[in-house]
């Protein structure tokens, strides 16, 4: 159920120790950053450049050397892994963006998410032509008793093409059935889309054998 979810930061977990337990779906793009500098340098702090990095990254400004070299404490090894790490990514990205035409299609992008011991909500961003931009881990499970909060959704909006999302989670429990507080939590992260002008197509739960959707189940406004 939500009201499980924490913000990613309040989990103690170094970046490479959420990856082992938890699987690299887990991590945001600073702790990506943060699990391939490894440390920081003199004077600067590996969370710092990280955070720096990100921003430039969402910027959607091309990545230069020279960019990286600006960054206080950023060396030209540092630099230099950071242009390896997404070039390869460039290199290995399948041709095109795939296009969420289906509740299959949508199906596909959250297989990991079935057979998590923890709850996790992921969101799904699309551009207008409903080609998925990018997918962002939001939150994992705890015993804490926070939800997660729109602004913590929406706040990429800024930097990347974002017309419609899909959200998701899973029950561990294996019933894909909506809890009150998830059906509350859908409507206030719909509510928010209409006013920033984003459209939350579905929400989705997941469990190892079935799933759950707002849309195909009627439930959206």
């Amino acid at each position: 159920m939500l009201q499980h979810f924490v913000f990613r930061d309040k989990i103690e977990l170094l970046p490479r120790e959420k990856i082992t337990q938890l699987g690299i779906q887990a991590l945001n793009t600073e702790e990506l950053l943060r699990a391939i500098l490894g440390s920081g340098s003199k004077g600067t702090t590996v969370h710092g450049l990280a955070k720096t990095i990100t921003s430039k990254i969402q910027s959607n400004k091309k990545l230069e050397l020279r960019d990286l070299l600006a960054v206080k404490g950023m060396g030209t090894a540092k630099a230099c892994q950071i242009l390896a790490a997404v070039e390869l990514v460039e290199r290995i990205r399948p041709m095109g963006f795939p296009v969420m035409s289906s509740l299959a299609k949508v199906l596909e992008q959250l297989g990991e998410l079935r057979n998590l011991p923890r709850e996790q909500i992921v969101c799904l961003y699309l551009n207008t032509r409903m080609q998925l931009l990018f997918k962002e881990t939001l939150a994992i499970g705890s015993v804490n008793q926070s939800i997660i909060a729109p602004r913590d959704i929406f706040s990429v909006i800024k930097y990347h093409p974002v017309s419609y999302l899909i959200l998701a989670h899973n029950h561990p429990s294996g019933v894909a059935l909506p809890s009150a507080e998830d059906i509350v939590f859908t409507d206030s992260i719909q509510t928010a889309g209409h006013l920033l002008g984003v459209e939350l197509l579905d929400h989705i739960i997941v469990a190892k054998e079935e799933h759950y959707s707002f849309k195909e189940q009627k439930k959206l406004a």
